[in-house]
C-alpha cells in the first residue's frame, strides 16, 4: 500500500501542478508588487498600510523563488512541499490581509488557489486538513484583528464565507483528483494489457510461416513478417506506396474491395517467383480501416485441395475395393476348379485362362486401392544411397531378371547418404523400374534404366534421377501423369506414380517428372 502510496506521488502531472502553483506565486508576488509600485495600494486596498505591505510582499517573493527551484528539482518529496507551501501562503496571505485591515479587503479569496492546487496532488484527507487550516487562520487572524479595534459582524461573516469556499473547492479538487487517478491507473493498466497484446500479436505474426502484410488507409505497407520479408527478397518495402511496391497486389486489392466475396486469383509478386494467392481482412469497421494480407502459395493451395479429394476417393474406393474382392474371390475360385476338369473342351479352356488374367488384374487394381487407404507410417533412416541401389537391384532381379539387366547405376557416389525408409524407397524404385519396362519399350528394343545421384547445390538436397531411354511420355499426359487411375497403358492400374509421390511426401521427399527429349526421367528429391 506504501510504495502504490509513493509511486503515485511520483507521478510527473502532479509534479507539473505543483510547478503550476509555484509559477502562479511568483506571479501574484510580481502582480503585489507592481500595485505597490505605482502607488494603487489605496485604489484596491483602501484601509491598507502600503509600507508594511510592501514589506510582506518582499518577505513572500523568498520562499516563493525557493518554493519554485524545489518543484524544478523535485527535492524534496512532493508532500512535503505540497504542505510547506500552501502554509507559506496562509502565512503570507493572512499578514496581508492584516494589513489591509481585515477580511473586508478581499484577500482571503487568494486563497482558494493553492486550496485547489494542493488538494489536486494530496489524498483528500490531506487537502481536507488544509482547507481547515486555511480557515482557522482566516478566522483566528479576523478575531485577533476585531480584538484590537471595533467588532464589525460582517467581517466575521466573510471570513466563514472563505472557510465554507476553502472545504467546497477542496473537497470538489480532491475528488475530480482521486476519480481523475483512478482513471488514470485504469487506463495505464489497459495500457500495459494493450501494449503486452500488441508484443503478442506481433511476436506470432512474426513467427508465422506464411508471409503476412498490413496495409494502411493510406494504401501503404506498415507490417511485414520474417516470411514476407523472405518471399519478396526485400526489408525495404514498409512505408512504401503498394501501387508501386507490389503492383499486381494492389490490383488484387482492387478487386477485392469492389467484390469482397469473390474467390481470390492467384497473382505473381515477384519475377519468377511462386504464384500467391491473397487473402484480405480489413483490421476494423470503416472502409478506411487498415487491411491484412496474407499470401498463401497457390499451388500448395490445390494441392491440399487435391489431397482432400484424393482423401475421399481412397476412402470411397477401399469401401468398394472390400466389396468387389468377396465375389472376385468367388470367381476366382471357381475359375480354379474348373481348370482341373479333365473333360474341359479346348475353346472353354481359352475362355477359362482369360477368366484367370482379368481376376488377377481385378485383384492387383483392388491391391492398389487398398494400399491407398493403409499408410503405413514412415521410418525414415540414414540410407548409404548406392550399396542400398545395388541390394534393391539385386531384388529385383529375383522376381524380373531380364528387366534387371537394364538397371545402371551411373555416377552414384559412395559416401553420398539419404533419409527414407527403406522398405518404402525399395517400393517406389520398383515401381518406376517396372513402369520404364513395360510401358518404356519401343518396337520390342531392349531398354535401359540409368540411375544417377547428386546434390542440387552443394549443401542442399540429395537427388536421385532413374532415366530410361525408351519412347518417353505424350507432353499431354504429363500434368496428369500423377494422377490416381491415370495410364496410358491398356493393362495399368494407374495408381502405381500416384503411390510413389505418396511414399515420397510421407519421407518428406519430393517425385517429379523432368520433361527431355528422348526417354522418361523421374528425378526423387530427398529430405534435407
Amino acid at each position: 500500500m506504501e510504495s502504490r502510496e509513493r509511486s503515485r506521488f511520483l507521478d510527473p502531472e502532479d509534479w507539473r501542478i505543483l510547478i503550476t502553483l509555484a509559477a502562479y506565486r511568483l506571479v501574484l508576488v510580481v502582480l503585489l508588487g507592481g500595485i505597490h509600485f505605482f502607488a494603487l495600494v489605496p485604489y484596491f486596498f483602501d484601509r491598507a498600510d502600503p509600507a508594511q505591505f510592501f514589506a510582506i510582499v518582499v518577505v513572500y517573493a523568498l520562499p516563493a523563488l525557493a518554493l519554485l527551484a524545489a518543484a524544478l528539482l523535485r527535492q524534496p518529496s512532493l508532500r512535503a512541499q505540497a504542505h510547506f507551501s500552501f502554509v507559506i501562503d496562509t502565512l503570507a496571505i493572512v499578514a496581508m490581509m492584516a494589513a489591509a485591515k481585515g477580511v473586508s479587503s478581499g484577500l482571503g479569496v487568494l486563497l482558494i488557489t493553492p486550496a485547489v492546487g494542493c488538494s489536486l496532488v494530496l489524498p483528500l484527507r490531506l487537502g481536507l486538513l488544509h482547507a481547515a487550516i486555511g480557515t482557522f487562520a482566516v478566522f483566528g487572524s479576523e478575531l485577533w484583528r476585531q480584538s484590537l479595534n471595533r467588532y464589525e459582524a460582517s467581517d466575521i461573516t466573510n471570513a466563514g464565507l472563505i472557510g465554507l469556499m476553502l472545504f467546497a473547492t477542496s473537497l470538489g479538487a480532491g475528488a475530480v483528483a482521486q476519480r481523475a487517478r483512478k482513471s488514470e491507473a485504469l487506463a495505464a493498466r489497459f495500457g500495459s494489457d494493450l501494449a503486452s497484446l500488441s508484443r503478442l500479436n506481433e511476436r506470432i505474426v512474426e513467427s508465422m510461416e506464411t508471409p503476412v502484410l498490413v496495409i494502411d488507409e493510406e494504401r501503404r505497407l506498415r507490417v511485414q513478417n520474417a516470411a514476407g520479408r523472405r518471399l519478396l527478397a526485400t526489408p525495404a518495402l514498409d512505408g512504401r506506396p503498394l501501387a508501386t511496391a507490389l503492383p499486381a497486389l494492389s490490383a488484387a486489392l482492387d478487386r477485392w474491395q469492389e467484390a469482397p466475396n469473390l474467390d481470390p486469383r492467384p497473382v505473381n509478386l515477384t519475377s519468377g517467383g511462386p504464384e500467391l494467392l491473397p487473402r484480405f481482412t480489413r483490421l476494423g469497421y470503416n472502409a478506411w480501416a487498415p487491411v491484412l494480407v496474407l499470401l498463401d502459395d497457390a499451388a500448395r493451395v490445390r494441392e491440399q485441395a487435391q489431397q482432400l479429394k484424393l482423401a475421399a476417393l481412397g476412402r470411397l474406393s477401399a469401401g468398394i475395393a472390400h466389396e468387389i474382392r468377396n465375389p472376385l474371390s468367388a470367381i476366382r475360385h471357381a475359375g480354379q476348379l474348373l481348370a482341373e476338369s479333365p473333360a474341359l473342351p479346348g475353346e472353354d479352356q481359352r475362355l477359362l485362362d482369360m477368366i484367370q488374367r482379368h481376376t488377377t488384374r481385378i485383384d492387383k487394381i483392388v491391391e492398389d486401392v487398398l494400399r491407398l487407404s493403409r499408410r503405413d507410417a514412415a521410418v525414415p533412416q540414414t540410407i548409404a544411397l548406392r550399396s542400398f541401389l545395388e541390394r534393391c537391384i539385386a531384388t529385383w532381379s529375383e522376381g524380373c531378371p531380364n528387366g534387371a539387366r537394364a538397371v545402371q547405376i551411373d555416377g552414384v557416389g559412395e559416401a553420398l547418404t539419404v533419409r527414407f525408409d527403406p522398405d518404402q524407397l525399395q517400393q517406389v524404385l520398383h515401381n518406376l523400374w517396372q513402369n520404364s519396362v513395360e510401358h518404356g519399350a519401343v518396337d520390342g528394343r531392349a531398354l535401359t534404366v540409368r540411375l544417377t545421384a547428386g546434390r542440387l547445390s552443394p549443401g542442399q538436397r540429395p537427388y536421385l534421377d532413374v532415366a530410361d531411354d525408351g519412347g518417353g511420355i505424350p507432353s499431354s499426359a504429363r500434368e496428369q501423369l500423377f494422377e490416381p487411375f491415370f495410364t496410358l497403358a491398356r493393362r495399368g492400374t494407374g495408381l502405381g506414380l500416384y503411390l510413389s509421390r505418396e511414399i515420397c511426401e510421407y519421407n518428406q521427399a519430393r517425385l517429379t517428372h523432368l520433361p527431355t527429349e528422348t526417354g522418361t526421367r523421374f528425378r526423387l528429391i530427398f529430405a534435407a
